[in-house]
């Protein structure tokens, strides 16, 4: 009896010290999984909490932040390796004026240019006396002639989509469609200089439709900025915010979905971390990594044919990222009329030439210097690093001889070469397979910059989207409404 009376109390304590981890494992099932840290993860997230949901949050690095990344060498040496700028029509403004995330003065969306060997500095008052300085007067009037009927097209397409003249557009190249106007070719070289760093590969790869899309900027007088000390801060502000779980160093490998005996949906996310296999459950699921790892990951049912095509014929670009850690007496050789000239836009080796962004402190005796290297240009990843970078300093000391004996280190950040999407001709932002991207597929929705464009205002847009979607199945219209 006593015997028997020892198993039965064994049992209870048993019984009551696993039940209530079970319990809790069962009661911090989250309505939602997020699939991805990046941009577009994070905003997905604060807009479902925002909304009442529960969240977790899984990204495969080390880090959250994706594609928006600042490295710090030290008190004042800080640089961007991913998102450069954040310009006035990117709906993120709206988070970081909740998040309290303060921005730079605004900018000017023209950049300098090294245009046939020689450097043309943006240090006038305006745009119209950079234009002015760059092109001869029968340039410039050919130039204004192009950006006006560019607009009358860009304004079209934001009204009316891929209809009537505009579906031609699409069919063609955006170096075709520009050859049509027969402009200077200095003028052409300007464009393809201002477009190009943009979408990260030649003009001729990408659909008309998109390169005109690019040029929006200054078709409106857009204004750029930053945040001071580095855009990471951005992503730092958004992981602060989030009550949610989130867990780095999760590998997504496979997404069940299922409609259970009730008629409710059930999306089971497995993922690796630390090489050991883990799932977890959730009402839906948002898969908000790089278009090109959604191969990556199965999923049960997988997207629909239409969906595939979608990612499969986009057009891929390509980023490479050098720091140059160099002492502050080099911005003598950078200055003119008293100004820094950065970012200066080239064509070949450098790319864009963000160099200095902010002025450095008094006293600072070194800073970061920086190469937004795009294109084929970009493609070094069986290089030597230490085969480029004397290749880069000799292009750089063409723009400014003496640059080399200022700097001290160099830095690479390599990506994907398929680290940034865009669409060829044929394909464009606006047409049917790109809008497919957009639907639901039984509980699974995609977010990302590849969804609405290759930029970090499309990643928000496409996170406020699943976003809304999910509140409105899960919660109703009216909190899809009131986020």
């Amino acid at each position: 009896m006593g015997r028997g009376l020892a198993r039965l109390l064994l049992f209870l304590i048993l019984a009551l010290g696993l039940c209530p981890n079970a319990l809790a494992q069962e009661a911090r099932q989250p309505d939602v999984v997020v699939v991805g840290g990046g941009l577009a993860g994070l905003v997905t997230a604060y807009e479902l909490e925002q909304g009442g949901l529960t969240v977790h949050i899984l990204e495969a690095a080390d880090r959250f932040g994706g594609r928006v990344a600042t490295a710090r060498y030290g008190p004042g040496l800080a640089a961007e390796y991913g998102m450069h700028e954040i310009w006035a029509d990117n709906p993120l403004r709206d988070y970081l004026a909740r998040l309290g995330v303060a921005l730079s003065e605004p900018e000017e969306p023209y950049s300098s240019v090294y245009l046939a060997g020689k450097l043309y500095p943006y240090v006038q008052d305006d745009a119209q006396g950079y234009l002015a300085s760059v092109f001869s007067p029968e340039e410039l009037a050919a130039y204004n002639t192009w950006l006006e009927k560019c607009r009358s097209v860009f304004d079209d397409l934001h009204r009316n989509g891929i209809a009537g003249q505009n579906e031609k557009i699409q069919q063609i190249s955006f170096y075709e469609w520009l050859s049509q106007f027969a402009l200077p070719p200095r003028v052409a070289e300007f464009i393809r200089l201002a477009v190009e760093c943009e979408v990260a590969t030649d003009w001729t790869d990408i659909s008309a439709v998109y390169g005109i899309q690019q040029l929006g900027i200054f078709l409106h007088d857009t204004k750029c900025q930053h945040v001071p000390g580095g855009n990471g801060r951005v992503i730092q502000a958004l992981v602060d915010a989030l009550k949610s779980p989130k867990t780095l160093g999760a590998r997504v490998t496979r997404v069940v979905r299922q409609k259970r005996a009730d008629g409710a949906l059930e999306c089971t996310v497995y993922y690796l971390k630390d090489n050991q296999l883990h799932s977890i459950k959730a009402s839906r699921v948002v898969l908000a990594v790089p278009y090109h790892l959604l191969h990556a990951i199965q999923l049960e049912p997988t997207l629909t044919e239409t969906q595939w095509k979608a990612v499969q014929t986009l057009e891929a670009g390509s980023y490479l990222v050098v720091h140059l850690v160099m002492d502050t007496a080099s911005n003598e050789l950078f200055r003119i009329d008293g100004q820094l000239p950065f970012p200066v836009l080239t064509r070949g080796p450098l790319g864009v030439v963000y160099g200095v962004v902010d002025e450095p402190a008094q006293g600072q005796a070194e800073q970061v210097f920086s190469l937004l290297i795009h294109g084929s240009s970009a493609a070094t990843y069986l290089e030597p690093q230490d085969r480029i970078r004397p290749e880069l300093l000799a292009e750089l000391e063409k723009i400014w001889p003496g640059v080399s004996r200022h700097v001290r280190s160099a830095y690479f950040y390599s990506y994907h070469p398929a680290a940034t999407p865009s669409w060829p001709a044929g394909r464009s932002n606006l047409d049917e397979l790109s809008k497919s991207l957009r639907q639901e597929n039984l509980g699974l929705f995609l977010a990302g910059d590849y969804i609405f464009s290759s930029h970090a205002e499309g990643a928000v847009m496409a996170a406020r989207a699943a976003a809304g979607a999910i509140l409105e199945q899960l919660k109703g219209p009216a909190a899809a409404r009131n986020r």
